[in-house]
């Protein structure tokens, strides 16, 4: 834009000494021309540098680490005509590695419809954050720019590769039953008499015992008592160790959700020490509870969870499992 501004600025001066050391009319009205251009260049453009504006969007809105995704910035016109450039600013910045990328970009001649295109950076797993700083639009002369309008940002997920260390070796029933959670009806399960309560389910009245003792006796379920297991994550470290982290809890979250085994995956923010725990019962969960991760910052230095006592419910029995970038080991139980 400087050039042309400088160029544009040359043609003026070299109208204006035309005109000066000229008597006759013909550079009297190429002075009057060249000073009018520009204004007449903006006025013809103005619709469509008013009516333009940029939108940043993914080709997807997950990826595994190292697989493509492409980022793009689409220019979008109320009107048909086209614009001298459009140029601006994206920024992207990885949450989890602190990573902070910068681009600029300059299309020309665009019309409703262009896009810039450039391949997003996935080496490092993370939930990455673009932004379009700046857009400015120009005249068809390139002399004259305005701020165009900015809709939305747009984010990456990179997810780390699901890789088990080894063997997962989990203890099942204690032995011991306890309640079914309130609502699940008695299906030849395990089940012990209590009188009936307000909000019983018709389904669990046992209707023979009801009849004996002359009131209501609801059925409840019994469930077997497993251990929970627990995987506790180092949030620091090398960048390597890091991804070789995520991967392996990556790891540990597939297998327990195929086994439909509930689990929690807790770990302490490396800078506040403060403790991060997310129950996991569902792919949903894990969904959430993988953003999370990878929303925290990973620095090379931090708190440690091994310094945050591992606390449960009293009827709860643990078994935690935790996980570094150098091997993932199990523990026993914990008091």
């Amino acid at each position: 834009m400087w050039i042309r501004r400088i160029l544009y600025a040359l043609a003026l001066l070299m109208a204006l000494l035309g005109q000066m050391l000229d008597v006759g009319y013909a550079f009297h009205y190429i002075f009057v021309f060249t000073l009018l251009l520009p204004l007449l260049a903006l006025a013809v453009s103005l619709p469509a540098m008013l009516g333009c504006r940029g939108r940043l969007r993914t080709s997807t809105a997950r990826t595994v680490r190292g697989g493509k995704c492409a980022w793009e910035l689409v220019v979008k016109n109320r009107f048909p005509l086209p614009v001298g450039r459009v140029k601006g600013l994206v920024s992207g910045r990885n949450l989890l590695t602190g990573a902070v990328e910068r681009r600029r970009f300059s299309i020309r001649g665009a019309v409703s419809g262009s896009r810039e295109t450039w391949q997003a950076d996935t080496d490092r797993c993370g939930l990455i954050q673009y932004r379009l700083e700046s857009l400015w639009v120009c005249d068809c002369m390139g002399i004259f720019a305005l701020p165009a309008r900015r809709t939305g940002d747009a984010s990456l997920i990179v997810e780390p590769a699901a890789v088990l260390p080894g063997p997962l070796h989990l203890p099942e029933g204690m032995g011991q039953s306890r309640p079914a959670p309130r609502g699940k009806a008695p299906s030849g399960e395990d089940y012990e008499l209590r009188p009936y309560r307000v909000g019983d389910s018709m389904r669990s009245i046992h209707w023979k015992q009801s009849a004996k003792r002359d009131e209501l006796v609801s059925r409840e379920t019994l469930e077997d008592r497993r251990p929970l297991v627990v995987l506790t994550l180092e949030h620091f470290g090398a960048p390597e160790e890091v991804d070789r982290a995520l991967d392996a809890l990556a790891g540990y979250a597939r297998t327990l959700l195929e086994a439909e085994r509930p689990f929690e995956v807790r770990w302490v923010h490396p800078a506040s020490g403060r403790l991060r725990r997310f129950p996991v019962e569902r792919r949903e969960d894990w969904t959430q509870c993988l953003t999370a991760v990878l929303s925290d910052p990973a620095p090379e230095e931090g708190k440690s969870i091994l310094d945050v006592p591992l606390t449960a419910d009293p009827d709860t029995q643990l078994c935690p499992i935790h996980i570094t970038g150098k091997e993932a080991a199990q523990y026993d139980e914990t008091d």
